[in-house]
């Protein structure tokens, strides 16, 4: 008899952990869009953070009407975004600040001094001059990346227009960057 409301007791547990798993999996199916990186005319997210030249960078910056943002995702350890960067550097020189903003969002997960001095002798070598944001996770979260290099362009009215996973062309990335600057 003593095993009877050990197995009610076992049974119920079972039944409410069965319970939680199915409400789990409801919500993942509900909520499936979002748990992707962000993509094209998806809703610009929130954000206010420190660039690494000590300005601040907000959603609300982006789509003031002026140029187009590039934030790329990237890190020092990261081979691909290694590859990438000077298809960024040669963009960064072919525009006016007014026409193309690029902001790279550093994923390094280091202590912030190390960070700091890492990121900015990895930028100095190879000619980085826009400035950074050390990403805290924040960023990420918000725009969904998972791996780097990840870019995303934002036009001057705020729409997020054009998102890369992995490495793209400069060739690519100008072709985007003049179709936004006429208004496409």
């Amino acid at each position: 008899m003593r095993k009877l409301p050990e197995l009610v007791v076992g049974t119920v547990l079972l039944g409410l952990i069965a319970l939680a798993g199915a409400q789990d999996a409801l919500e993942a199916t509900v909520r499936w869009d979002s748990y992707g990186p962000v993509s094209v005319d998806d809703p610009l997210p929130e954000f206010r953070v420190e660039l690494s030249d000590s300005t601040q960078l907000s959603s609300a910056d982006l789509g003031a009407g002026e140029g187009v943002t590039m934030l790329a995702f990237w890190a020092t350890w990261c081979h691909a975004c290694e590859a990438e960067m000077p298809a960024l550097v040669a963009l960064d020189a072919r525009y006016d600040d007014d026409e193309l903003r690029i902001v790279g969002v550093n994923r390094d997960d280091l202590p912030m001094d190390r960070r700091a001095a890492q990121v900015g002798a990895f930028s100095s070598a190879r000619g980085m001059q826009f400035p950074h944001i050390y990403d805290d996770g924040q960023l990420a979260r918000a725009f969904g990346v998972e791996a780097i290099p990840h870019l995303v362009l934002v036009d001057p009215n705020g729409r997020i227009r054009y998102v890369h996973l992995g490495r793209v062309t400069e060739k690519q990335l100008a072709y985007e960057v003049d179709e936004l600057l006429r208004g496409g």
